[in-house]
């Protein structure tokens, strides 16, 4: 059994027709087939019903197909830990960040850039869903976002802080001017930028207006949230009102924007470094992972202090 041959069939199997695989592979078809042909031979075990639909995996090829994905990605790792013994210090770390992290993800960076002038990262910011294929496929070896309800099998993760997210509007806005407690019906009038269904933060505002049994909320930007400049400068210029994480108040303040008094649109999320389970971080990868937690303790301290000062 050859490396090949397993990408040959992941390409099928994902593909679902033998000519998209060949495409995306760089193969004729007759060499895919033969591929396909000889793994069943050695496995004595049909991996494909060929149907009119296309490639449908049996249940032994749906079996094969998760051994199958982590030997391929143990082996992109194996080579890229030779390439890092062989770069030394010119090593790249594969970093994921959901917007929330990015700045922690970015001191930890610099953290490690002054130990390793060297050190290159190639740094994948998008949201959690993305993040979690793109770390189960090895594409990247380290993933900081918040936690989600649902964690794959494969990934492990360690919980580096709690991070507390409002809603934040520009200052003079209408939520803003009866001086206290925001209402319900006051939330209900407002128009939002929020991102998509499936994040956690929208969820979290979806069921606020479910609880209150109100219409809405009236999504007037949908936004995936990966610039929080972009989203604040939105903010600032208009009656929008939007979700904002604890690390990227400061920037929030910058451009004049307040926490909506709404208690119950304030809660806090787990933000964690997520690994996979199979296979080893290479040593700078390591290193890089004890750098964010460094640089998540430091900002868990600062959190707390700022807890107890605002008590």
């Amino acid at each position: 059994m050859n490396l090949e041959d397993l990408n040959y069939f992941l390409a099928v199997a994902e593909a679902g027709r033998v000519h998209r695989a060949a495409a995306q592979v760089g193969v004729s078809q007759p060499a895919l087939t033969k591929a396909i042909r000889r793994l069943e031979t050695q496995l004595n075990v049909p991996l494909f019903d060929r149907t009119p639909k296309g490639m449908q995996l049996t249940r032994f090829g749906v079996a094969f197909q998760q051994h199958a994905l982590v030997l391929s990605t143990e082996y992109r790792q194996s080579l890229k830990q030779i390439e890092e013994l062989h770069a030394g210090e010119l090593a790249k770390v594969m970093v994921g960040a959901a917007p929330a992290a990015e700045p922690l993800v970015g001191r930890a960076f610099l953290s490690l850039q002054k130990k390793r002038p060297a050190l290159r990262m190639c740094l994948k910011v998008q949201l959690s869903d993305g993040l979690l294929r793109s770390l189960i496929e090895g594409e990247i070896d380290i993933v900081v976002s918040p936690l989600t309800n649902q964690l794959p099998e494969e990934i492990r993760s360690r919980i580096l802080f709690d991070e507390l997210t409002s809603i934040v509007c520009r200052k003079g806005h209408p939520v803003l001017s009866s001086g206290g407690s925001v209402t319900p019906d006051e939330i209900a009038a407002c128009s939002w930028i929020l991102p998509a269904t499936s994040v956690s933060a929208r969820e979290r505002i979806d069921a606020y207006f479910k609880r209150h049994g109100l219409s809405g909320p009236h999504v007037q930007v949908e936004s995936t949230y990966n610039s929080p400049v972009g989203v604040f400068t939105l903010i600032a210029n208009s009656d929008l009102v939007g979700v904002c994480s604890a690390q990227h108040r400061p920037v929030a303040e910058q451009f004049g924007l307040q926490v909506v008094n709404a208690p119950d649109l304030r809660w806090a999320r787990k933000i964690a470094c997520l690994t996979r389970k199979n296979g080893t971080l290479s040593p700078l990868a390591q290193t890089f992972v004890e750098h964010i937690d460094a640089e998540a303790k430091f900002l868990r301290n600062r959190i707390e202090a700022r807890a107890v000062h605002t008590e």
